[in-house]
């Protein structure tokens, strides 16, 4: 029995980079995620998603000064999502800078759950 696969059309614009760096990230093969993140906000460097999961995806490959720089990123165009903020308190934590990661938690908590988390 032959199993016939599917290619996948290679995507052609920033969101379907995205999706497939989702994917490849899901299945921990972080370094193709980065590459299609990459893509992504060359494509559209105001896609706060994509600099947020290339972010996500080089801390999962231990580079830490490359994750806290796309996840500043991902801040400075989307500052009231505080997933954002919380991802980057997790690494300046494993990045050992606990100031760094504290203030950072406290803005996420006050961004995700309002003033009343202090």
């Amino acid at each position: 029995m032959v199993i016939e696969r599917r290619h996948a059309q290679e995507p052609t614009d920033a969101a379907g980079y995205l999706d497939r760096g989702n994917r490849y990230s899901r299945n921990g093969v972080y370094h193709r995620a980065i590459q299609d993140y990459t893509t992504a906000v060359e494509m559209d460097p105001d896609l706060a998603e994509a600099w947020y999961n290339r972010g996500c995806s080089w801390y999962e490959v231990g580079d830490y000064e490359k994750s806290i720089d796309d996840l500043t990123r991902a801040i400075a165009l989307a500052p009231s999502n505080g997933i954002y903020y919380g991802q980057r308190a997790l690494v300046h934590h494993f990045n050992d800078q606990p100031d760094l990661a504290e203030a950072d938690q406290e803005m996420c908590d006050e961004l995700r759950f309002g003033e009343e988390s202090g």
